[in-house]
């Protein structure tokens, strides 16, 4: 699931965290309740550390949908939605950098889950390629402190998912945070991602790959078949077409949104 333990990552996390002046957390325009990382922002209530939501992957859901989590989100904390991979946004993620900076100077973390464009926004910030950027979850290790402007040092955090839900597959699969193909069986987190995206999204896989079924292993077989995925004597391979659906949501190319209020375990 990681290069490090999460044990030690969390340590790191800490350790960057008390080293911070101003802290981000990103998290995923299509499921900010799920990608929300509330361990992370207790911590940080603990350590009197200021703390900005950065609602990221805004080119996946309507700019309307957006403004009623920025709106909701702001009634605990100063929250911006940008498109990291799009360059849409990013300037207001500056302005609010700056206004809520407690000093100049500042050293800013960024933190999340991963996969969630950590390693894109710390791009962003330092103006070229600095961070290493993956599709795959957990690819960051390590913390890298970089000198983005005169007035800004950034600081990389990897990847952390509280203790608690480690052993969730299916909702590792839903925060982006687990690499499908180190799955021992990629099958029912799959099937619980597509009732999940279904739930909110019924057209999501019609537009995606031009096949449909209520039942989800029927669509896994279908899709598999759609995209060639198959056995010897023409069985489908559905491990592979589960990892297939998996790797889509990760990348993006699978979506869903809901609205405020609307709860989040559909």
């Amino acid at each position: 699931m990681s290069r490090v333990s999460q044990a030690e990552a969390w340590r790191r996390v800490r350790n960057v965290l008390e080293m911070s002046d101003l802290v981000l957390e990103v998290i995923d325009s299509r499921d900010p309740v799920e990608t929300r990382n509330r361990r992370v922002e207790e911590l940080l209530s603990k350590l009197g550390k200021p703390l900005i939501i950065v609602i990221n992957k805004a080119d996946l859901v309507p700019i309307d949908v957006l403004k009623e989590w920025k709106e909701y989100l702001e009634r605990e904390y100063p929250t911006v939605f940008i498109s990291a991979r799009n360059r849409l946004g990013t300037r207001k993620l500056m302005v609010s950098i700056k206004q809520h900076a407690p000093r100049l100077p500042v050293r800013v973390s960024v933190v999340g889950y991963p996969n969630v464009g950590k390693s894109t926004i710390i791009n962003y910030l330092k103006g070229r390629h600095v961070a290493e950027t993956s599709p795959v979850p957990g690819w960051t290790i390590g913390e890298q402190i970089v000198r983005a402007k005169q007035w800004l040092v950034v600081i990389d955090t990897p990847g952390v998912i509280p203790p608690e839900e480690v052993k969730d597959e299916a909702l590792l699969i839903i925060k982006g945070a687990i690499d499908p193909s180190k799955l021992e069986d990629p099958v029912l987190p799959a099937v619980k991602l597509i009732m999940r995206i279904k739930s909110f999204n019924p057209k999501a896989f019609m537009d995606r790959y031009g096949v449909d079924s209520e039942d989800p292993m029927e669509l896994l077989e279908l899709i598999g078949r759609k995209r060639g995925l198959l056995l010897k004597g023409g069985k489908v391979n559905i491990r592979g077409a589960a990892i297939a659906v998996i790797k889509d949501w990760i990348l993006g190319k699978l979506t869903y949104y809901y609205r405020p209020g609307v709860v989040g375990n559909a």
